[in-house]
């Protein structure tokens, strides 16, 4: 029997376009009883990760799918599934050209390519373009029994109640609010194709099955396998001197620490000797039964390349000062074993499985001004096309959604705007407290915990009603919170693979030029990337300088 599949779905990872929430997207799935659901975001794949599994814990086949604007793409198998990784990562650069990596994808009968109802006039692309009127003809002959036509506007939010949310976030992304909207000239609203968003609020789950459309949707949906997308790490092979293995290098290292590190105290005391050789023998029994020689060894060399350079590199942050093997090896400069810290703080081997090995987390500080030479020299060593840095994404926080949802209904000045918000604390100063609490929202927190803060505006009334004269602007806000505002690359995040990065993983070009990955940091590890921690401290930079006076 056919049964109807929400195949056009954007979430908030089409920055300022989606409003679907991954987790929340699987949830309505469930409560109304489909069987699949697929992302189609709107030219990335950033979502894919959260998605997959937000499905899988829900009971929800996922579909993978990318949205290029006049026709999307399908992932029918794991292979389709790199495959779109690929093209998702070719279309993003400078010189793709766009007939050449459709024939690809077509030719290998991977992936699908769906046109839905109310995709643009053209198919467009630096290099090409073809009018919408042959679309259909062109895409058909390449994909043939994998190309379809379906009738789909789209799914934007969950539920109708979102409707005005998912407004206010359309009109932050085009600069503008309600009032000013309809000053906007019709070129803008047709290019921005956002219009359709104000004359209707059908674009929820749901809102436009089509009885008509459910058998080519069910045919789509049951050619697409379920595969799992998670991988095992995928660590770069370091090269040993003498060609040697990597655990012996290790333990090379480890002796020559060991030799030049620890103080005679320590050498000619057997009792404090013997808690030295037990601590080294355990940690390495874990790093090597968890197969991590390879990543210890990098950050060792990226810190030895800092240190020949004569710049200065962090002493250890965090739990990584926990490890004798990481300062023996010069990773860190604090021996753990003086200062009593705990490796099972770093790492945890009880979080490992037969089918997932979890990475350690080294964090690097180095000078600002040299960090990207460090990234370079990483690019030197495994190769311009296997290191990248790494996006992330901003979110609506409390604060920062209210202020949103009062700038976009025009409520209130910019002074009074201020004067709200302020009384909205920040998330990280209330976070545990909210925990405890069980709420999601830090507006709802600040209502029910600091009602006299805002009672001037919005307050909780009997009946748990929002009430007050900007009541509508807090329901608003609390919707938002949450939700992708923007995009850059995280201030630390470094990947380096064994693998070309932009076949195993979506790649994009940031601002300045530079590959960044497009999966959250949180992401990476799940999907087999391995992550690398280097981040420009200020502070070293200060401390290089008054040592170069000082000498």
């Amino acid at each position: 029997m056919s049964e109807y599949t929400p195949l056009n779905v954007k979430t908030d990872y089409s920055i300022q376009k989606g409003f679907c929430q991954c987790d929340k997207i699987a949830e309505g799935c469930k409560e109304k009883g489909y069987k699949a659901c697929a992302i189609n975001d709107i030219e990335n794949m950033s979502g894919v990760p959260t998605f997959h599994k937000a499905c899988k814990d829900n009971g929800i086949k996922p579909i993978i799918g990318c949205d290029f604007n006049s026709f999307s793409l399908f992932a029918k198998n794991k292979r389709g599934y790199f495959e779109l990784i690929q093209f998702t990562s070719g279309y993003n650069s400078e010189n793709f050209k766009l007939m050449e990596g459709l024939k690809a994808v077509a030719s290998k009968g991977n992936i699908a390519c769906v046109v839905f109802s109310d995709s643009k006039s053209e198919l467009h692309n630096k290099a090409r373009k073809i009018p919408k009127d042959n679309l259909s003809s062109v895409l058909s002959k390449m994909f043939k029994n994998n190309f379809y036509e379906i009738i789909d506007t789209g799914t934007y939010y969950v539920d109708e109640s979102l409707a005005e949310a998912h407004r206010v976030m359309v009109l932050s992304g085009m600069k503008t609010n309600f009032k000013k909207m309809r000053s906007i000239n019709k070129e803008r609203w047709e290019e921005s194709n956002n219009q359709r968003f104000f004359d209707s609020s059908n674009f929820y789950l749901g809102a436009n099955v089509l009885e008509s459309q459910i058998d080519q949707i069910s045919k789509l949906v049951n050619s697409c396998d379920e595969y799992e997308i998670t991988a095992k790490p995928m660590l770069p092979e370091f090269k040993c001197p003498n060609k040697m293995s990597q655990d012996d290098y290790l333990k090379q290292l480890c002796r020559e620490g060991w030799a030049s590190k620890l103080t005679r105290d320590v050498l000619h005391n057997e009792k404090i000797k013997q808690v030295y050789l037990d601590r080294v023998q355990l940690e390495m029994d874990v790093i090597f039964n968890a197969r991590l020689s390879g990543y210890f060894l990098i950050v060792q060399d990226i810190v030895r390349y800092v240190r020949e350079k004569g710049w200065i590199v962090g002493p250890g942050r965090g739990s990584a000062a926990g490890s004798l093997v990481s300062y023996l090896i010069g990773i860190t400069s604090v021996d753990p074993i003086e200062h009593n810290l705990l490796f099972e703080r770093f790492y945890n081997e009880g979080r490992n499985t037969e089918d997932n090995i979890s990475l350690p987390d080294i964090d690097l500080d180095v000078p600002p001004s040299h960090r990207d030479e460090v990234i370079d020299y990483t690019k030197g060593l495994f190769g311009e096309d296997k290191v990248a840095q790494v996006i992330t994404f901003g979110r609506l926080q409390g604060k920062s959604a209210l202020k949103e949802s009062l700038r976009v209904c025009g409520s209130v000045g910019f002074s009074e705007m201020n004067e709200i918000t302020d009384q909205i604390p920040e998330t990280q100063e209330i976070s545990d407290k909210i925990s405890a609490s069980g709420e999601n929202s830090v507006i709802m927190w600040a209502l029910k915990n600091n009602p006299d803060d805002l009672k001037s505006w919005c307050f909780i009334n009997s009946d748990d009603e929002l009430q007050g004269s900007l009541s509508h602007e807090f329901d608003l806000a609390i919707k938002l919170e949450g939700v992708i505002k923007s995009k850059s690359t995280h201030a630390c995040g470094v990947v380096i693979s064994k693998n070309k990065l932009s076949d195993i993983c979506p790649v994009i070009d940031n601002k300045s030029g530079d590959p960044v990955v497009a999966f959250e940091m949180q992401d990476l590890e799940s999907q087999g990337h391995v992550k690398f921690d280097i981040l420009g401290l200020n502070v070293l930079t200060k401390i290089m300088e008054i040592c170069n006076e000082s000498n």
